[in-house]
């Protein structure tokens, strides 16, 4: 037993040190990280992937599990065609909606693409007025106003 004890203090003394393998291995890591970030989906979508993977995992169990089963992928296929007919059905409303909110919003634009014209020609009329107000106020204040006269005078 003594015998194992020193080979294997053997083979740790006589072993490399790995310390500068793992510190290049974090290196590399860490430079594959960096340069994969920006092309990683955010945590958003995340969640969509996960769930999109388990039902494809899920799907593709199913149909090799009614492999196994006699008459299993017969109603496999039964199951699978009648899913997809209701999400056809599903699918036609979805776009029914869809095209009606797309109508919306295209009127929307177009009565704010109005509204801010409106609003322009608004400022652009205020600032006319603003401006012949201005030249109004000075051509009053430089009008000289005639000297009352000495009978003026006696009058007040």
């Amino acid at each position: 037993m003594g015998n194992w004890g020193s080979k294997t203090d053997s083979i740790k003394q006589n072993a490399p040190d790995l310390t500068s393998v793992k510190d290049r291995s974090r290196a590399v890591v860490s430079n594959i990280h960096d340069k994969l970030q920006p092309h990683l989906p955010d945590k958003k979508t995340w969640p969509e992937i996960a769930t999109n993977l388990a039902k494809k995992t899920a799907t593709v169990a199913v149909r090799e599990v009614a492999k196994w089963v006699p008459g299993g992928s017969i109603v496999y296929n039964v199951v699978s065609q009648s899913h997809s007919r209701s999400s056809n059905k599903i699918s036609k409303e979805h776009t029914e909606e869809l095209k009606e909110l797309k109508d919306k919003v295209k009127k929307l634009e177009k009565k704010l693409s109005d509204s801010k014209k409106s609003v322009e020609e608004l400022k652009d009329k205020v600032k006319k007025l603003e401006k012949e107000l201005g030249d109004s106020k000075k051509s009053v204040e430089h009008a000289q106003m005639p000297k009352p006269t000495t009978k003026l005078r006696s009058k007040i």
